[in-house]
C-alpha cells in the first residue's frame, strides 16, 4: 500500500496511523498505486448465515398456531439466534484478537475488588435509572404505541439483568483501563467527587446511551408491526399463489431483516463482543438531520413539510401496464434488499450517530452509504412524485419535496463521513473507495469516454 514518498504527501499507510487524508499526487487512479481495502470489523459471511437462521426460525415460529406465541417472544427468539451466529461465528473468526480489540483479557490483570466491582454496577445503575425517569418523564412514552417495547423489555429484564451483573463482575479484573466511565459514574453517586478525565468519559457515556434509549424503542415497534402482519401475507400467498402478492411479502420481508438486525444491533452493545461504541456523533448537525428522519420528529417533518407522496403510487399508476408494472416493482425490491443487507453487514454492530467499528464488506464494497443510496432511489421509485400531481405544478413541487428529503439523507452522509474520518481505518477505507467505489468508476469512465482518443492511457 504505497503512494510515493514524496514530501509533503501522505500515503495511505501512514494515514492509517496519523488519521489524516492523503493528499492526492494530481496523478491518475492507476499511477499511483494499488490500495488496500481495509479489513472489516464484521464478517459478511457470517452474518448472511446468521440472517438465513434468523429467517428460518422467524418463519418456523410463525407456522405455530396463530396466539401460541406472542409476537413479542418471536421478536426476541429471532434476534437472539441471529446475535448468537454472529457471535459465535466472530469468536472463531477473529479469536484471541477480539478481546484484545474490546480491551478486555482473558485472564485475570489484578486481583478481583468487590468495592471497584459494586462501584461499576451502581454506575450502571444510575445509568438505566436516568432512561427509566426520561421514559415516565415525556408523554411520548406513555401512549399505545412503544406498548411493544414494554413488553420486549419485561420479557428480557429476569435475564438480562442477573446476565449484566455477571458481566461486570467478571470483567472488573479483566479490563485494561479498570476505572472506566461506570466507575466514575458510581463514585459520583456516592459523593466522591468527579475524578480527572471524567467529564469527557461521561459525555460520550450519556450520548451513547442516548442513541440506544431512543432508537431502540422505534425499531422494536417497527419490527413488532412487521412480524405481525408477515402470517396474513404467507396465508395469502398459500391460498392465492405468489403471483398476487409477491411485491407485498417480499418487501415487507427486506424491511424485515433490515428490522432484525436494527435490534440486534442496538441491544448488544456490549464491549465483551467487541460491538460497544467508540465513539458518538460530535456535531448538533449530525444529531438533527439523523433524528428529523425518525418519530416523533418525522410527523411534522413528513406531514408538514416534506410531503410527497399524497396522489398514491406506482402499483395505482401502472396497473394497466403489467409488463412494466414486473419490472418497475422487481427494481424496487431488488433497492430495498440491497437497503436490507446494508444492515446485515453491520452484524451486531448497527447503531445510527454512532461509531462501533468500520465495515468494508457486503454492499460497503461498493459505496460508503449503499443503505441511503438504496432507500433514497426506492423512494422515487415507489412514489413516483413526477408522475402522481394533478399537473405539472404538482408534480414538481412533490419532485421538489422529495429532493429535499435527498438532501436531509445527503447531510446524514456526510456528518457521518466526517465524525467516522476520526479513525484512521475510515480514513484508509475513504481513500480506498475513491478509487475503487461504483460512482468513482462511473466518473472514471464517463471522463475517459469524454477524453479525445489519442489523450487515452
Amino acid at each position: 500500500m504505497t503512494v510515493g514518498n514524496l514530501k509533503g504527501k501522505i500515503s495511505p499507510t501512514m494515514a492509517a496511523r496519523t488519521g489524516k487524508r492523503p493528499v492526492s499526487s494530481g496523478k491518475p487512479a492507476h499511477d499511483r498505486g494499488a490500495l488496500r481495502k481495509p479489513d472489516s470489523a464484521t464478517n459478511f459471511g457470517i452474518n448472511l448465515v446468521a440472517l438465513a437462521v434468523g429467517l428460518l426460525v422467524l418463519y418456523l415460529l410463525l407456522q405455530l398456531r396463530p396466539g401460541t406465541l406472542d409476537t413479542s417472544i418471536v421478536l426476541i427468539l429471532t434476534c437472539a439466534s441471529i446475535a448468537v451466529i454472529v457471535i459465535g461465528g466472530e469468536r472463531l473468526w477473529r479469536g484471541p484478537a477480539l478481546f484484545v480489540a474490546a480491551g478486555l483479557s482473558a485472564r485475570l490483570l489484578r486481583p478481583f475488588s468487590l468495592k471497584h466491582a459494586a462501584t461499576r454496577v451502581l454506575g450502571l445503575g444510575v445509568t438505566l435509572g436516568l432512561i427509566a425517569l426520561t421514559y415516565w418523564l415525556f408523554p411520548e412514552y406513555h401512549g399505545d404505541f412503544y406498548e411493544p417495547f414494554w413488553r420486549f423489555l419485561r420479557l428480557l429484564a429476569p435475564g438480562v439483568v442477573p446476565a449484566a451483573l455477571v458481566y461486570f463482575l467478571w470483567s472488573d479484573a479483566r479490563l485494561n483501563e479498570p476505572d472506566d466511565v461506570y466507575w466514575h459514574l458510581g463514585r459520583i453517586a456516592l459523593g466522591r467527587g468527579v475524578a480527572s478525565g471524567a467529564p469527557a468519559l461521561l459525555r460520550e457515556h450519556f450520548l451513547g446511551w442516548t442513541v440506544k434509549a431512543f432508537f431502540l424503542p422505534l425499531m422494536v415497534v417497527y419490527l413488532t408491526d412487521q412480524i405481525a402482519g408477515t402470517p396474513g401475507l404467507l396465508a395469502d400467498v398459500a391460498h392465492n399463489g405468489f403471483g398476487s402478492t409477491w411485491y407485498q411479502l417480499l418487501l415487507r420481508s427486506a424491511y424485515t431483516v433490515d428490522l432484525l438486525f436494527c435490534v440486534v444491533g442496538y441491544t448488544m452493545t456490549l464491549r465483551l463482543f467487541d460491538s460497544h461504541i467508540r465513539s458518538t456523533e460530535p456535531t448538533m448537525l449530525g444529531w438533527v438531520v439523523a433524528l428529523i428522519c425518525y418519530q416523533p420528529f418525522y410527523s411534522v417533518i413528513g406531514n408538514w413539510y416534506l410531503r410527497y407522496d399524497e396522489s398514491g403510487e406506482w402499483l395505482e399508476i401502472f396497473s394497466g401496464y403489467p409488463t412494466l408494472s414486473g419490472f418497475w416493482g422487481a427494481f424496487i425490491i431488488v433497492l430495498v434488499i440491497l437497503y436490507g443487507l446494508a444492515t446485515v453487514a453491520f452484524g451486531i454492530r448497527f447503531s445510527n450517530l454512532t461509531h462501533r467499528g468500520i465495515v468494508t464488506t457486503g454492499p460497503y464494497r461498493f459505496t460508503r452509504h449503499p443503505a441511503y443510496v438504496c432507500k433514497n432511489l426506492s423512494w422515487w421509485l415507489i412514489s413516483v412524485p413526477f408522475l402522481t400531481g394533478a399537473d405539472f405544478g404538482t408534480g414538481l413541487r412533490h419532485c421538489c419535496l422529495l429532493g429535499l428529503l435527498n438532501t436531509v439523507y445527503f447531510l446524514r452522509a456526510k456528518t457521518e463521513e466526517r465524525h467516522l474520518s476520526r479513525d484512521p481505518v475510515y480514513v484508509a477505507y475513504s481513500e480506498w473507495m475513491d478509487q475503487h467505489g461504483i460512482f468513482s468508476r462511473m466518473r472514471q469512465s464517463i471522463g475517459a469516454m469524454r477524453r479525445p482518443a489519442g489523450k487515452r492511457s
